[in-house]
């Protein structure tokens, strides 16, 4: 699996990196986004007090060890409070408002759906269920420190 590495800084003086796995593979190209999901995104965190938004991204390095950070990226850290998982997605926004999911992690979730017929669905499941089951999930929407 190829990995994204993201560099994430929430206070001045610890940065923490994380892999992300890439997901063409999962998708047979990026998965779509469609803009109608940032749009219930954004009212489920003005609406859930365990949704929660800050400038964190600092770098986004590709599996090609290329530089990607100038790039309107969103990370959701997802923690499923019932089943205690995590869920990492590493979203690219595009000009048109949608967005490409590039990545995924933590590693035992990108294995898990390695190995799984039914990655796809279960993927898309899960950024279904995070606007329609606020109480279930705790969210950190992490956007690029860049932006002012």
């Amino acid at each position: 699996m190829k990995p994204w590495t993201v560099s994430i800084g929430l206070n001045s003086n610890k940065k923490e990196d994380l892999l992300l796995y890439d997901a063409k593979r999962f998708f047979d190209g990026y998965l779509v986004i469609k803009r109608s999901f940032f749009n219930s995104l954004s009212k489920t965190i003005n609406t859930s007090k365990n949704y929660n938004v800050g400038r964190g991204i600092e770098c986004v390095i590709s599996p090609t060890k290329e530089l990607w950070s100038l790039n309107p990226w969103i990370l959701l850290i997802i923690k499923d409070n019932e089943k205690k998982k995590s869920f990492w997605f590493l979203i690219k926004r595009e000009k048109d408002l949608s967005g490409l999911l590039i990545a995924l992690g933590p590693k035992e979730f990108a294995d898990y759906n390695k190995n799984n017929s039914d990655a796809k669905r279960e993927i898309i499941r899960i950024l279904n269920y995070i606007n329609t089951y606020l109480n279930k999930f705790n969210c950190a929407i992490l956007l690029p420190k860049y932006l002012s």
